[in-house]
């Protein structure tokens, strides 16, 4: 089906002939199939490229009142980035991929959907400062990972979750109306979340975002944190054999490996008491191997003596403000890992945490988790308390034996992060698994697998996993979460009067 010809030629006129299409060429360029999803996208009716939220408003009116669908896009990383039924238009934007404003006295930035985390982190790290890059990548958008979406960092254990770093907020809504929030709205600038205007911090972003069901964020300003580290960095070589180093006294990098995750828990929570490092983390251990590796066949290579070596490491980066500080936070580390029962690791693995800095900040050796050309999925992304998600940690043995032991998943059966935020107040977590997508099974031992970690949390009233969906739907989790999915359903039909809160 494509679009009727007279809703093509008024959202032409909004944008412009250059920036709308609906070619089956440049269509087909903006269908994907990813890797872990064996089910083809279908292509959009049509692809639009606005450059400003007023065009934004225009395009929701025209849709709205022709019975179209829309779909808001920037880098198509998720599956739902994409048209899955007919009469669906894609509303691209990369046109919209301005810093609108780096304020350095209030420490915010302003920017569009399009500005991606390799624009803005360089920019504000020229500056003495930096802020809570989701570790999705230099090619993520930053709006989407503030206001939209989830998005962890290996760095939130010393500041917070990019949840805690949203400020004003312009939004298009459903019915096309041009929102603003907090400060914003009361012509104060964009410095607080929380004034004289509306206060929907918690409803545009939550924990993780409502991945635009409520309206189309196309301006946000995030808050900016003092640096830790220099400002500058030396770097060596090209991506993805690059090096990039942080010549700084104060820096430090120091991993250790434990035998149980509640030792770990225990350790995370006594640094936190401290406040003690700019990173602390139980890392996935296959997605270390695969970076600390050139290729696939090296990591075959060295898989075996790296999961041994390190099934369970803690990794700890120092970055305090002088040498005597860090001198200070070295005791106290190395007392907690003594008493916790931590053994370090040899020098020499230690190193490449050094040699790639770029890890602790945008993390442009994400492609690497992909060498092995399987699919992967991460599950289990939600947050709690550390001791809580310590145990979830010890749940999963319950189920995935199962699976490793029987070739449907990868077998590494530890491969799971926990990151502390705010010094351990709070804690995100996520369960990474792998399998072979050229077997024609793969993707129904993929869902068996979902399923038997979704009936272990309900089973345990484990709140891993990120409460999500409407209605009947959301059921099943919502319960565990004060029946979420009731009020997130009306909160969404009081944006959208034609959702069907109980459908």
């Amino acid at each position: 089906m494509s679009l009727p010809k007279a809703v093509y030629e008024e959202l032409e006129k909004v944008v412009g002939s250059r920036n709308i299409s609906d070619k089956e060429y440049v269509l087909a360029g903006n269908r994907a199939q990813t890797p872990e999803i064996p089910v083809r996208h279908r292509s959009a009716d049509a692809i639009v490229l606005p450059g400003s939220t007023e065009e934004v408003a225009e395009i929701v009116r025209i849709c709205r009142r022709h019975g179209v669908r829309y779909v808001g896009t920037v880098s198509g990383g998720i599956p739902t980035a994409y048209a899955t039924e007919e009469n669906t238009i894609l509303i691209h934007f990369k046109r919209m991929n301005r810093i609108l404003e780096i304020n350095e006295k209030d420490r915010y930035a302003v920017v569009e959907p399009g500005v991606r985390h390799v624009q803005l982190y360089p920019e504000v790290r020229k500056r003495g400062l930096s802020y809570t890059a989701a570790a999705v990548g230099p090619g993520g958008s930053v709006l989407v990972n503030i206001a939209c979406t989830g998005g962890d960092h290996h760095n939130q254990y010393g500041s917070s979750r990019p949840t805690r770093y949203l400020l004003g907020v312009e939004m298009v809504t459903p019915e096309g109306e041009i929102l603003r929030t907090g400060s914003l709205e009361a012509g104060a600038g964009w410095f607080c979340p929380e004034s004289a205007g509306p206060s929907l911090r918690g409803i545009v972003k939550g924990y993780s975002g409502n991945a635009g069901h409520i309206g189309i964020v196309t301006k946000c300003a995030i808050a900016l944190d003092r640096c830790k580290g220099p400002a500058a960095t030396r770097t060596e070589g090209v991506s993805p054999h690059s090096r990039i180093y942080m010549d700084d006294e104060c820096s430090r990098v120091y991993v250790f490996n434990y035998s149980s995750i509640q030792d770990v828990g225990r350790a995370m929570l006594a640094l936190g008491e401290s406040e003690v490092g700019a990173t602390v983390q139980k890392y996935f251990y296959l997605p270390l191997s695969l970076m600390m590796t050139s290729s696939a066949n090296e990591f075959w290579e060295k898989w075996d003596g790296f999961r041994k070596a390190f099934p369970m490491p803690l990794v700890v980066h120092l970055a305090p403000h002088s040498v005597r500080e860090r001198e200070y936070e070295e005791k106290i580390l190395f007392d907690v890992v003594r008493e916790t029962g931590g053994v370090r690791l040899p020098r020499e693995l230690e190193r490449w945490w050094e040699e790639h800095m770029d890890y602790f900040m945008i993390v442009s050796r994400l492609q690497s988790v992909l060498r092995l050309g399987g699919s992967w999925l991460p599950i289990k992304t939600g947050g709690e308390s550390v001791r809580h998600l310590c145990d979830i940690g010890d749940s999963i043995r319950e189920f995935i034996h199962d699976f490793t032991d029987t070739g449907k998943i990868f077998d590494a059966p530890q491969n799971y992060q926990i990151i502390p935020m705010e010094y351990g107040h709070f804690a995100s977590f996520e369960l990474l698994f792998m399998w072979d997508r050229t077997d024609p099974n793969s993707f129904r031992y993929m869902q068996e697998f979902c399923a038997a970690s979704r009936e272990t949390d309900l089973k345990h009233h484990a709140h891993s996993m990120t409460a999500g969906g409407y209605g009947r739907a959301g059921e099943a989790l919502g319960r565990l979460y004060c029946d979420c999915h009731l009020w997130a359903g009306r909160i969404r039909h009081s944006f959208d009067p034609d959702f069907d809160p109980d459908a």
